[in-house]
Order: C-alpha cells, then structure tokens, then sequence
C-alpha cells in the first residue's frame, strides 16, 4: 500500500470547527415559536378555541442547533382528531376503541386551511408559503423563517407485558399524494434526553 504524504496545510483549524459545532442563539427561535402561538389564538384566527398544541421540534428543541440552522420547526398538533394504529389489540378492545372514538368532524385537511388562514391573516398575504409537509413562514421583524408542520394527534397501540398500552404520537398527510406520515416527537425528544443525561454518556450525546 503506498504512502501518502499529508499536505497540512489542507487542515481545517480548531477553532473554524468549534465556531462550526457551537450551538446557536435560540431567543430568535423561542422568539418565532410565541410568535406563531400569538397568530393562531388570536380572537380573530379560525382556530381559535380549538383543541390544539404548539411545540418545537427539530435541532432547536433538542438544544442541538449550530451556526448553519435557519429556519425552526414547529408543530402545530390538533388533539380533537386522531388517527390510530390499534393492530395490538384484541377485537374487544378494537370494538371499545372504535365506540370511544367516533368518525372527525373537523378532519385534518379543515386543520391545515384553517392554520394557513390564520398565519396569513398575522403574518399578510405572501408570507406563508403551502409546502409538501409543512407551511412554510417567512420570517421578519424578529422572527426566524419557520416550517409549521400542521398535524393531528395518532394514538398506536405497542405490545406490553400484560396489555398492549397507548403511546401518543402525531400525524399529517402529503399535499402530493396524500401519504399518511407519522412520527412521535415528544417520544424522540425524551430518550434523547435520557440518553444525554441518564445513560451514561456524560452529557456528550448532544454535544457530539
């Protein structure tokens, strides 16, 4: 196998690699996350009085975020309408499931105008931008360029020990074709944090 010289003077110095790996400012994210919250409980927002939440996700929750991160993911989560996986339940439980939960009248699509309809109405017309997954904010007068990923509450039923128990997580559907997407972020979130501070990793899972 040959030997290869190393040309030093390629190297990347250490102190670009820590200004690149630092984390950076969130107060503009904390900052555009109240802003959205603002827009959509307005008096005047169609989705005001909704039963709904709205949280961070992404690098800027998960305190992850360098110098390159721009624009902030934030979930906007119906918690009135669901959809379900409850292939882990007996037909019993599958009949209690489906009396209990009725068919939505407010359906995810009415959601998503409504959402848009409000951060426009905040934000003025041209602002708010309908992409594949998520609506897309321009940012300004403070506030960061945001994602919005408007979505229902999804409920999946997981194998247990004894009964087969609930664990809550969310879900949208494409504008191209309509697939439905599910993830669990609050779930991500917390054993990111265990793993960070409670499964020995001495605080460096994030950090690297």
């Amino acid at each position: 196998m040959p030997w290869n010289h190393r040309d030093n003077s390629l190297a990347i110095p250490e102190g670009q690699l820590q200004t690149w790996a630092g984390q950076a400012a969130t107060a503009t994210a904390s900052y555009t996350h109240a802003s959205v919250r603002a827009a959509l409980s307005a008096a005047t927002s169609p989705t005001c009085g909704r039963d709904y939440e709205v949280y961070l996700q992404g690098s800027y929750k998960n305190d992850t975020n360098i110098r390159g991160d721009s624009d902030v993911d934030i979930v906007v989560q119906l918690n009135s309408t669901i959809t379900s996986d409850i292939e882990a339940l007996d037909p019993r439980a599958k009949a209690a499931f489906d009396l209990t939960h009725p068919p939505a009248t407010y359906r995810y699509e009415d959601f998503r105008r409504d959402v848009a309809g409000a951060l426009t109405r905040h934000y003025g017309a041209g602002t708010v931008r309908n992409g594949n997954k998520a609506l897309k904010v321009q940012g300004g007068s403070g506030r960061l360029n945001a994602d919005v990923v408007v979505c229902i509450t999804h409920i999946k039923y997981a194998p247990g020990l004894l009964v087969p128990s609930p664990v809550e997580g969310m879900a949208f559907f494409t504008q191209d074709c309509y697939r439905h997407v599910v993830n669990f972020p609050k779930l991500h979130y917390d054993r990111g944090v265990q793993k960070n501070f409670l499964l020995s990793t001495n605080s460096w899972f994030k950090r690297s």
